[in-house]
């Protein structure tokens, strides 16, 4: 299969800002492993395959998943990652974050809830999970202007844009890292074209979560 990827790098400087309010019947909470039954709930709800032992490895890469309620019913949610690693499978790299640095990365609104900015009231309520100021980071696909607009709502800056071309498992042709980036430890990230070996290939397949 052949797979190409555009992807928009993004950044917040920890001293910005971003508070937006709910409304009275949201609340916003962090969805652990224990509530992964309503997570997958809702994927399939949405259309999306909502399989559990993706979502359990998210948890066991040490992923965080904070959404927001209406009643009972989970309307929106997106992933973080802080102070552990993020894994871009699109470009294989494994990229280390610092105590003080977090990863957003799929953040999704239920159609029937979109064009309400619910996505910056929930993403704005996530930065405030932490007491002192975090660097943030994200990814977005170039085509997803909706979430560029987000992103830019709540103080995020593109600083780059990286392409990749994947054909099958083993072969890459990619981006270099950019420099305004934590530089990544793996595969080979010195290397524009990239060939996988057996054991990579084994290695990048289990970090896809």
């Amino acid at each position: 299969m052949i797979h190409f990827d555009a992807i928009a790098l993004l950044r917040r400087p920890a001293a910005k800002q971003c508070t937006m309010a709910l409304s009275e019947e949201q609340r916003f909470i962090e969805l652990r492993e224990a509530d992964m039954d309503r997570l997958v709930a809702a994927y399939r709800a949405n259309g999306m395959s909502g399989k559990p032992e993706r979502i359990l490895r998210r948890y066991h890469h040490g992923m965080r998943c904070f959404g927001i309620l209406e009643g009972e019913e989970l309307v929106a949610w997106f992933w973080a990652l802080h102070g552990v690693p993020r894994y871009m499978d699109e470009l294989a790299w494994l990229l280390p974050l610092t105590p003080s640095q977090v990863w957003l990365r799929d953040a999704f609104v239920v159609p029937k809830r979109r064009g309400r900015r619910l996505l910056v009231a929930m993403m704005g309520q996530g930065m405030s999970v932490e007491s002192t100021p975090m660097e943030y980071f994200s990814d977005v696909s170039v085509s997803n202007r909706p979430s560029l607009r987000a992103h830019d709502a709540m103080g995020f800056s593109r600083f780059a844009t990286v392409r990749s071309l994947r054909i099958g498992d083993a072969w890459f042709w990619r981006s270099l890292p950019p420099e305004e980036f934590p530089a990544p430890t793996m595969i080979r990230p010195a290397q524009r074209r990239l060939r996988l070996t057996a054991e990579e290939i084994a290695w990048h397949r289990e970090q896809i979560a």
